[in-house]
C-alpha cells in the first residue's frame, strides 16, 4: 500500500502488489516515487490542476476530495475512484488512521472523465506541450531568451526549485539556439550554436525531468549536462556566488546535494556565464571577440617573458565552446 498526500486538499490510496511505502509530500516527490518504484506504473499528479492518471487494474480509494483525471494518450479514458468506509480497510497505517479521523468520507462510485489529457515527462510532447510559465518564474516558449528571463532573480528561482524542471529546461534551451515554433509545435535548430548542434540537434534534457538516475534513462541527460558544464571556462565557474550572493544563496552543503540541485546550479551558471559572455552576440562577433583575447593573452605572456617575470600557469580545464 502507497499512501501519498499530494496536495493540501487531496489524498489518495493506491493499492499496488509487492510495494509498502508510506509518504506525505509534495506531488512531484510523489510522482517521482512511483515511478521508480515500477516502470508498469504509471502515476502523473500535476499541481496546477491536481489531475492525475493511473494505468488500469490499480485500485484508487478515495479518501478526501478527488479532481479530475485524464490519461496521457487517450482523453477520452473513463475509470472508477470509489471511497471506501472504514469497514472495507485490511488495516491503517497511524497516518491513514490519522487522515481518515479528519474526513467522513461515504461509499460513492463515481466514473471520472476528463478532455484534459496529463502529459508525463517521458513523453517525448513534454517538451512542447507541458505547462510552463503557471508561477512565479518568468519564461515563455516563443522567440529568444529575454533580460526578464535572465535576471538574477529569475536564476535565483531556479536554485531554491520554486519552478519546474522543464521551465528551467526551456530558458537554457531558448539561450543555446532553439526556437519554438508555435503552429507545428516543434523546437527548431536553425540559431543554434554551430559545435552544440553537432552533438545535439534536437534540445536535450538538461536536468532529468522523469527523475529515474538509472543509467538506461539518465545517461543521456547526463551526457548533455556535462557538455555545458565543459563550455563555462574556469573564470565563469563561480558564477553563482558572485551574482546570487545578494539574494541569500550561499553555496550548497555537500551532504544536501542531489542530482536535481547539481543540475539545477548547474544550468543557472551558465545561464549567467550566457548573460555575461554570450547574450547580444551573433557567431561572428563571439568568435572576433575569441580572437581578440587570445592575441591579448599571448602579447602579455611575450610582455612578461621579455621583462623576465613570466609565471607558471596553473592548470585550467579545456574549455568545449558551445559556438
Amino acid at each position: 500500500d502507497i499512501s501519498a498526500r499530494c496536495s493540501l486538499r487531496s489524498t489518495i490510496k493506491i493499492t499496488a502488489k509487492g510495494f509498502s511505502y508510506i509518504s506525505r509530500s509534495s506531488t512531484m516527490i510523489a510522482t517521482s516515487l512511483l515511478m521508480r518504484l515500477s516502470p508498469t506504473l504509471f502515476f502523473a499528479a500535476t499541481h496546477e490542476t491536481h489531475s492525475f492518471t493511473f494505468v488500469p487494474r490499480i485500485t484508487v480509494r478515495h479518501v478526501n476530495i478527488a479532481t479530475p483525471c485524464g490519461n496521457p494518450h487517450n482523453s477520452d479514458c473513463v475509470f472508477k475512484m470509489t471511497s471506501t468506509s472504514d469497514e472495507e480497510e485490511e488495516e491503517k497505517s497511524p497516518l491513514e488512521m490519522a487522515l481518515a479521523a479528519s474526513t467522513t468520507p461515504k461509499v460513492v462510485d463515481r466514473e471520472i472523465k476528463s478532455d484534459v489529457p496529463v502529459i508525463l515527462p517521458s513523453d517525448p510532447r513534454f517538451s512542447t506541450h507541458g505547462i510552463i510559465g503557471d508561477g512565479n518564474f518568468t519564461i515563455s516558449r516563443v522567440g529568444g531568451p529575454t533580460k526578464e528571463e535572465l535576471s538574477n532573480e529569475n536564476l535565483y528561482e531556479i536554485l531554491m526549485i520554486t519552478c519546474s524542471d522543464l521551465e528551467v529546461n526551456t530558458l537554457v534551451w531558448k539561450c543555446l539556439g532553439y526556437r519554438f515554433n508555435p503552429d507545428e509545435k516543434v523546437w527548431t535548430n536553425e540559431e543554434v550554436f554551430p559545435k552544440w548542434k553537432e552533438k545535439f540537434p534536437e534540445p536535450p534534457d538538461l536536468i532529468g525531468m522523469q527523475r529515474i538516475y538509472t543509467k538506461e534513462v539518465d545517461q543521456p541527460s547526463l551526457k548533455s549536462n556535462q557538455q555545458l558544464v565543459k563550455s563555462v571556462p574556469a573564470d565563469n565557474k563561480q558564477s553563482l556566488k558572485t551574482h546570487l550572493r545578494p539574494l541569500g544563496f550561499t553555496g550548497y552543503q555537500y551532504a544536501e546535494l542531489t542530482p536535481n540541485k547539481t543540475r539545477r546550479a548547474q544550468c543557472a551558471n551558465w545561464l549567467l556565464f550566457y548573460r555575461e559572455e554570450l547574450f547580444g552576440f551573433t557567431v561572428e562577433e563571439l568568435r572576433e571577440r575569441r580572437r581578440l583575447k587570445n592575441e591579448a593573452e599571448e602579447k602579455e605572456k611575450q610582455r612578461l617573458k621579455d621583462e623576465g617575470k613570466e609565471e607558471e600557469e596553473g592548470w585550467k580545464p579545456p574549455v568545449r565552446e558551445v559556438y
